[in-house]
Parts: structure tokens; C-alpha cells; sequence
């Protein structure tokens, strides 16, 4: 009788110990799953220069359906809300054809579309990125910057082309 009784206090101290283990290691877990979360606040900390729209700028791309949904995309993101760079990878590679096709003709130029090509090779590489089961807060984070930086070089171009369009510029050699 007595052995048996040693045999179950034995058999409950390794199990119960074990049980221990096993919590702590799944607190463990979460507690580094939820540092690796980024935040609202990590890319509010973010270092870049933001360019916003200019007036003019507003105006010439209000129309432009697909750019103004890039924008509340981009607002989102800075939120930390990564549904639409998380999402289907067939979904996210449409809409960036689409937004480069539809490309208002006035607001169309070299330089713009070249920072259109930047931007999408930026949110491209997030996405990947967001599907990467190991994906490392620092890298989410570099890339989100990424994406931040060139939307911000996409704004500027589209202030700087309508800038020189709104200057007059008199022709020196044409005599009065």
C-alpha cells in the first residue's frame, strides 16, 4: 500500500511539474509573438520626411479613383492596419496595375511614373514580406518605412510637376 501511494505522489510531481513547464512556456511564447507585433506607435516613430499633397496636386488627382484609394491605404498602414498589404496577392497586383493604367494623362510623366514603379516594388516587397512566417519586427518595420518613403517621393514629384507647370516663364530674348 505504501509503495503504491509513493508510485502516485511520484507520478503526480512529475506530471504536475511538467504542467507548470508547459504554461510558462506558452506565456513565453506570446509574450516575444506579442513584441514582434508592430504597433500604431513603432511606425508613428518612424524617421522620414512625409511631403503631403499641394493644393494643385489635390486637385489634379481627385479623380484619380485608384490613387485615392492608395491614399486611405496608406493611412491605414500607419495605423497599423495591414489588411490590404496582408492580403491576397492577386488582389494587391491588380490594383497596382490598375493604379499605374489609370493614370490621369495631365498628371502622367516620367518622373511620376517612375516613383508609381518604386512605390509598387515597395509595397510588393511588404507584402512578402507580411507572408514570411518568421518576418522580424525590424524587417516589417524597415519595410513599412520603405513604402512610407517612396508614397512620400510620389507626392513630392506630383507637388514638383505642378509647381513648374504653374510658373510663367518669360522667354528672355523676345522683345517688347
Amino acid at each position: 500500500m505504501m509503495k503504491s501511494f509513493l508510485y502516485i505522489i511520484g507520478f503526480l510531481m512529475i506530471f504536475g511539474c511538467k504542467s507548470k513547464e508547459e504554461q510558462t512556456v506558452v506565456e513565453v511564447d506570446q509574450q516575444e509573438k506579442d513584441s514582434q507585433q508592430v504597433t500604431a506607435k513603432d511606425i508613428e516613430n518612424l524617421k522620414y520626411t512625409d511631403y503631403v499633397l499641394s493644393p494643385e496636386s489635390r486637385e489634379a488627382v481627385v479623380n484619380w479613383q485608384r490613387f485615392q484609394e492608395l491614399l486611405a491605404q496608406i493611412e491605414f498602414l500607419k495605423k497599423a492596419d495591414f489588411s490590404f498589404f496582408n492580403g491576397k496577392n492577386e488582389l494587391l497586383v491588380n490594383f497596382l496595375t490598375d493604379l499605374r493604367k489609370d493614370i490621369p494623362q495631365h498628371v502622367s510623366g516620367p518622373a511620376i511614373n517612375e516613383r508609381l514603379i518604386a512605390l509598387e516594388t515597395k509595397i510588393l516587397k511588404l507584402h512578402s514580406t507580411f507572408k514570411l512566417p518568421n518576418a522580424k519586427k525590424e524587417e516589417v518595420l524597415k519595410n513599412i518605412k520603405e513604402v512610407l518613403v517612396a508614397n512620400s517621393n510620389l507626392h513630392l514629384q506630383i507637388n514638383k510637376k505642378f509647381e513648374f507647370e504653374s510658373q510663367v516663364i518669360e522667354d528672355p530674348s523676345v522683345e517688347d
